[in-house]
């Protein structure tokens, strides 16, 4: 089975469309987005284009794709590739305004910026203003003229944003077919049986927006997720307040649109540059013990500030759910008991208490499911495990809430990109104890 995309011509007149590309591991995660080919004139701009399943039309693979700046055959701004003029470092800016000619210095800094060619995509954008020189001598030049030890200063500042990264490239080693499964029963509420997915954004700036959307991989429908239509909307201004998130209850989305293979959406803004970033793709089913058999699900609450990417979520309510398939369970019961030694040499027993610690196995997972797991889910305030295999020695492992204790190991295989993961967990509250008064 293959994926059949087109590449359609932003200029038509210049370049032609590249029809009839395949994709063969899964739908790609730039469809729908601007982009160039990696390696040819970035100025060839096309948009990617699902046409359905057809293997008997694919004539090449999709080449490797880099994203434009912003979502759109018609940009609203310059970007050009600079030279430093003193290091030789090069970097694209973006001109939302009027872009510079030949070499300038955004006010403020220190940097002299020389132009090399027009590019696509920009790695930053230049909201601040800049002076324009002829060249690099006279622009290092007057930077030196300009910190006169007799004058005053002025001390300017200038908001430096950071784009979201994209997917890396594709090397060519095909995944495990690995399933991202979420299930959900329209006729029943319980919590063990519906899964709920949360996506987040944090801005910047104030000028930053988000709009969530939820899309139907097979026939490119989006709907909105701004509303409790199919899950929990926070806007910005909440507790938290350049934090906004939604949390789709699966629940919802079965019983209004049915099974299917669906994506989440974020249509940033970020200092006017418009960026689209898709999540993995969710594979939503209805609900029953054969489906569940072999997964497991671990829910978590996420409060406080997760420095990595610099957001807090305290006290925002924001909660994830991840179904992996793996294994929870196998308790190891440790005793510990404390006597109370008498005159006569004989011991009293004073108290006992006992403590249960899981075993947690995830097997042959991709990066993207433990990058999620390892460095998010595990971060959370609170952590509820659920386990769904037929073969447990016990069936009372639903939303038990547990702590972490360690990582026994992670299992990475030359042969695959998949990797088994090995964590121990125990009970979050220890009261299996016995006190003798």
């Amino acid at each position: 089975m293959a994926f059949l995309y087109n590449l359609n011509s932003c200029n038509p007149a210049s370049y032609p469309d590249i029809v009839n590309l395949c994709w063969n591991t899964q739908v790609h995660p730039y469809n729908l987005l601007v982009v160039y080919i990696d390696g040819a004139n970035p100025l060839q701009t096309y948009t990617l284009i699902y046409q359905g399943i057809d293997t008997a039309k694919c004539v090449n693979t999709i080449p490797v794709l880099q994203v434009a700046t912003e979502n759109t055959c018609t940009p609203s701004y310059d970007i050009f590739k600079y030279r430093n003029c003193e290091t030789g470092l090069e970097r694209i800016f973006g001109f939302p305004l009027a872009p510079a000619p030949g070499t300038f210095k955004i006010n403020g800094e220190c940097d002299c910026w020389t132009f090399v060619a027009e590019e696509s995509r920009a790695d930053e954008v230049v909201t601040t203003a800049f002076n324009s020189y002829p060249n690099c001598e006279e622009c290092l030049d007057r930077r030196e003229e300009n910190l006169c030890p007799t004058s005053e200063r002025t001390l300017g500042y200038a908001v430096k944003v950071k784009l979201p990264e994209q997917a890396p490239v594709d090397r060519g080693f095909s995944k495990c077919c690995y399933k991202n499964l979420v299930l959900a029963d329209i006729a029943d509420a319980d919590p063990y049986k519906n899964d709920f997915t949360g996506s987040y954004f944090k801005r910047e700036t104030p000028s930053s927006t988000v709009d969530f959307k939820l899309v139907d991989v097979v026939t490119t429908t989006e709907y909105a997720l701004n509303d409790a239509t199919y899950g929990t909307f926070q806007d910005f201004g909440g507790v938290q307040n350049d934090l906004t998130y939604y949390i789709v209850d699966w629940r919802k989305v079965l019983t209004l649109l049915g099974e299917g293979v669906y994506q989440i959406k974020k249509e940033l803004t970020i200092a006017g540059i418009s960026v689209d970033l898709l999540s993995d793709t969710y594979s939503l089913e209805s609900f029953s013990i054969q489906k569940a058999n072999g997964t497991v699900r671990l829910d978590s609450i996420i409060d406080g500030k997760l420095v990595a990417i610099d957001t807090d979520f305290l006290n925002s309510g924001y909660t994830t759910s991840l179904r992996v398939r793996g294994y929870f369970g196998n308790p190891e019961y440790s005793y510990e008991q404390d006597n109370i030694a008498q005159r006569d040499y004989s011991f009293k027993q004073n108290t006992m208490s006992s403590k249960r610690e899981y075993k947690y196995q995830a097997l042959q997972l991709p990066d993207c499911i433990t990058e999620e797991l390892f460095d998010f889910m595990l971060f959370g305030k609170e952590l509820f495990v659920s386990d769904y295999n037929g073969n447990n020695h016990s069936y009372k492992y639903e939303l038990l809430p547990v702590k972490l204790e360690g990582n026994a190991g992670t299992e990475y295989f030359v042969t695959d990109r998949g990797v088994n993961v090995n964590l121990t967990f125990s009970d979050r509250t220890e009261d299996d104890r016995k006190i003798n008064c």
